[in-house]
């Protein structure tokens, strides 16, 4: 196994009701361009703007069912955050959902989370926008964190 290399913070997460609202008053108020693209095939609509060298995902959940029982599901688990995830706006409302960590190896990392005693969501690692991510488990991660490696020749419709 290579050692992995973190090389930036990809993006923040943030979990809103209305990704295009969001853009707007973040441009306005911050005089840049952002845009708003939807994902049907993930159920997202995403904002995506970026500020003094940060990128935000503005991530807006599209279908009411996924939502709600996104949010049902939460309710049962005792977090010492209010972990919102991509697919739910959590009972506090919006907010930051996870920072996403881009990384040269995400076998790697995911291994070294394990080792470290952290669980990972998936088994496998799911298709990102231009690569392949995984999270880790928001009960063992004081703060909700997804590592995400990028994949060559595969091109980020954010962008």
């Amino acid at each position: 196994m290579s050692n992995g290399e973190v090389t930036r913070v990809h993006h923040i997460g943030v979990t809103v009701e209305d990704a295009q609202q969001t853009i707007d008053d973040w441009t306005e108020m911050l005089d840049c361009k952002g845009k708003v693209v939807d994902i049907p095939e993930n159920d997202l609509r995403i904002g995506v703007l970026e500020v003094a060298g940060v990128t935000f995902f503005f991530n807006e959940i599209t279908d009411p069912d996924k939502k709600e029982s996104s949010l049902q599901e939460l309710e049962d688990v005792d977090l010492p955050f209010d972990f919102s995830g991509h697919t739910i706006i959590n009972s506090k409302g919006e907010g930051i959902s996870h920072i996403a960590l881009e990384t040269t190896d995400l076998d790697y990392h995911v291994n070294k989370a394990e080792q470290a005693g952290l669980e990972v969501q998936r088994e496998e690692h799911k298709d990102s926008l231009e690569g392949k991510c995984n999270f880790i488990d928001p009960e063992d991660a004081t703060l909700p964190l997804e590592f995400m490696q990028p994949v060559e020749g595969r091109e980020n419709p954010l962008e």
